[in-house]
């Protein structure tokens, strides 16, 4: 047979797989999820489902569950993902302007992640995890906790691992730290992080091993709670060797400039209105994975107005209850952050499907609504308004219902916005 005969022989059948992989028609572990270090990257097949920070809401994430039948669907072999952006611990700010999160609202929604996982078997891997600003901080303080109890009672600092907190152990580090560092940096670093009154081990171990950045390959897409980091100088090869291979020990052992500097910090930390980066960052950080599109959580909407001006902040819009940061950025709130209803929104991607920008994201195709029969908002609104008069609805619904003394008009200063 002629040299170029046999190349077509071979190759059409390569082909034909090739496509039917493209279509989902094969489903196996081995075309899962594949993580190096921090990274998890998702092939170009099947269907993704992208939500953000429920900060213990537990009837959003029901709603998410019902709506998107992920597990259903996982449990029937589909070739499907749920991206969750992080931060589910932490609710007593939720719970100031949302009184339908319980007070265990965190733990619940954490346990049926742990046992929606171990029902799954192999293929709870499609259950996909990212670290959050409040998940770093929460395990931050557990193992603070742990090193201050074991360095009183002059015992060897634990390596790895957690062990359950003592609430008598806890409660003395809290005054050790007020007594060292000042009221002002504990109301910062410790008080927004209420779950450490509530976590256990299993919560503590599941949210160690969780990856930081999501490479969603044939959509070309990008999935992280915050950032992107202010790119700098940087090659792309060190950019992302730094995320791969970045610890969270190594990062609380470093100094006060290099912990901001780091990749790490800032893909869980930064926000647009706080100047932690601009367009230009966006489009460089895509750039990094041959990326179009960076989906993150993190920011309230309120963040993305300009208030003086009762539009948004220059370079972002607002479009169908989605967020966006210039053409490449979309800022999604699924449950905290939206503060209506009617503003909750998922997102879903077709992977075998390259989107270019926040323009190829469509309505009731990739736009979701997670509650599509909420009462609509006031006819004659715009988008940003339309933010604005939820936000101020929540302020005026009712009194704060717990002690965390947040104020959602807040989210119209330009305070410092870091740990919100």
């Amino acid at each position: 047979m002629p040299i170029e005969l046999m190349r077509g022989a071979v190759g059409a059948p390569r082909r034909a797989i090739l496509l039917q992989r493209r279509m989902g028609l094969f489903s196996s572990r081995r075309q899962g999820p594949q993580t190096s270090g921090r990274i998890v990257t998702i092939p170009a097949s099947g269907t993704a489902f992208v939500v953000s920070d429920l900060h213990g809401h537990q009837g959003d994430f029901q709603a998410v569950l019902e709506r998107t039948r992920i597990v259903e669907r996982l449990r029937a072999g589909e070739d499907c993902y749920l991206i969750i952006t992080g931060d589910v611990p932490d609710l007593e700010r939720h719970r100031a302007i949302d009184p339908e999160v319980a007070t265990d609202g965190d733990v619940r929604i954490l346990d049926r992640l742990i046992e929606i996982e171990k029902d799954l078997g192999a293929r709870g891997d499609r259950i996909v995890y990212l670290e959050g600003n409040h998940d770093f901080h929460v395990l931050r303080i557990a193992r603070e906790v742990e090193s201050f109890d074991a360095r009183r009672k002059d015992r060897a600092l634990p390596r790895s691992g957690y062990k359950a907190i003592d609430p008598k152990v806890l409660a003395e580090y809290f005054q050790h730290y007020r007594e060292t560092f000042g009221d002002d940096v504990f109301e910062n670093n410790i008080t927004p992080y209420d779950m450490i009154h509530r976590v256990e081990t299993r919560h503590l171990d599941y949210l160690d091993r969780q990856p930081i950045l999501a490479v969603l390959e044939g959509a070309t897409a990008l999935v992280t709670h915050a950032g992107p980091p202010k790119m700098g100088l940087a090659s792309k090869r060190a950019v992302r060797k730094e995320i791969e291979t970045a610890t969270r020990d190594e990062l609380g052992a470093t100094t006060a400039e290099a912990y901001y500097s780091s990749a790490y910090h800032q893909l869980l930390n930064n926000r647009f209105r706080a100047k932690d980066y601009d367009l230009v960052d966006v489009d460089e950080f895509l750039k990094v994975f041959s990326s179009s599109l960076l989906i993150t959580g993190h920011t309230p909407h309120p963040y993305l107005v300009d208030f003086a001006k009762q539009g948004p902040l220059e370079g972002c819009d607002f479009r169908d209850g989605l967020g966006f940061v210039g053409k490449k950025q979309v800022v999604l709130c699924t449950s905290f952050g939206a503060f209506d209803n009617s503003r909750k929104r998922y997102i879903e991607l077709d992977l075998t499907r390259p989107y270019s920008g926040v323009d190829d994201l469509r309505h009731a195709k990739e736009i979701c609504a997670l509650y599509p029969d909420a009462p609509p908002p006031e006819a004659g609104l715009d988008e940003t308004a339309q933010v604005i008069r939820a936000l101020a609805k929540k302020h005026l619904a009712e009194e704060p219902r717990s002690t965390a003394r947040f104020d959602p008009m807040a989210l119209t200063e330009d305070a410092e916005t870091r740990d919100d």
